[in-house]
């Protein structure tokens, strides 16, 4: 009688295993290198065929949990880049080696810097009128093209698709998603099955708000201590401070749930 022959199992020291379940939490796997590097990346690949990054937060992560279209979304994009210093430390203490949170706002002043010392084109899916005067006049080298789809634009295929023209018909180096998260990742995810648009996509919220000037961010003093959330919620209270209690109400079942499973991963060996 013949038999297959088993591969052999996988063991738990296995480097390659190891790094697979080290740089994963929370169902993400997480970019892992230095802000430089990825800044090199994106600019590399700002001509190629579309890419996007998404910036997990611990809103994001909550929402990930009930939201399956978010979730194909995270899959497919580029890079998954840990934007908040109250997740950096999660991330710690579950032993994902992040090297640094990595806040979108700061990675898309970066790269606009970049679009401005060499004349790129700059796309803008979100965000007023008057927000983009403003970048116009502070960067004069970038050609900008602005779309502010409507409000509940998501729920509406005619939208999704004025918004996938717009992007077609106006490539760029960048492709700045500014309409608020599920919505900009989903948004995202469209323009790349499209297999029609180049650039870089970066969901970055309310990033554009602050290179206009219209949301101010924290002092650095702030940043570098964890507290932008708090200049956050003090700036825009009626906003964000019911939405960071019910986040951190949240977050605590989903951190213990990853929490035992990482510890047990590690303690029975790789998955069979």
């Amino acid at each position: 009688m013949n038999h297959e022959q088993r591969q052999p199992l996988p063991i738990r020291n296995s480097r390659k295993w190891r790094k697979e379940v080290l740089m994963k939490a929370f169902d993400i796997e997480f970019y892992a290198g230095s802000k430089d590097r990825l800044v090199e990346d994106l600019v590399e690949h700002s001509t190629d065929r579309y890419s996007y990054v998404v910036t997990p937060n611990v809103n994001h992560i909550v929402q990930l949990e009930s939201d399956h279209d978010l979730k194909r979304s995270y899959a497919v994009a580029r890079h998954r880049i840990c934007d908040s210093r109250v997740l950096l430390p999660l991330l710690r203490m579950l032993r994902v080696p992040v090297e640094d949170a990595i806040p979108g706002s700061t990675l898309t002043e970066e790269l606009i810097d970049i679009a401005e010392q060499r004349a790129w084109n700059v796309t803008v899916i979100g965000c007023e009128d008057e927000d983009i005067q403003h970048l116009r006049a502070r960067y004069p080298h970038i050609t900008f093209h602005h779309h502010n789809p409507p409000m509940g634009f998501i729920n509406s295929e005619e939208a999704i698709q004025a918004c996938l023209s717009f992007v077609i018909e106006h490539p760029s180096n960048l492709v700045v998603l500014s309409v608020g998260c599920p919505r900009q990742e989903i948004l995202a995810q469209k323009i790349f099955e499209t297999d029609q648009a180049v650039g870089i996509g970066l969901c970055v919220g309310a990033s554009i708000n602050f290179l206009s000037g219209r949301i101010k961010r924290a002092p650095l003093w702030m940043q570098r201590y964890s507290l932008e959330w708090l200049h956050r919620a003090f700036t825009e209270p009626r906003r964000l401070v019911g939405r960071y209690a019910r986040d951190a109400f949240r977050i605590l079942p989903i951190l213990l749930r990853e929490f035992k499973l990482r510890q047990s991963l590690f303690m029975g060996g790789a998955p069979r």
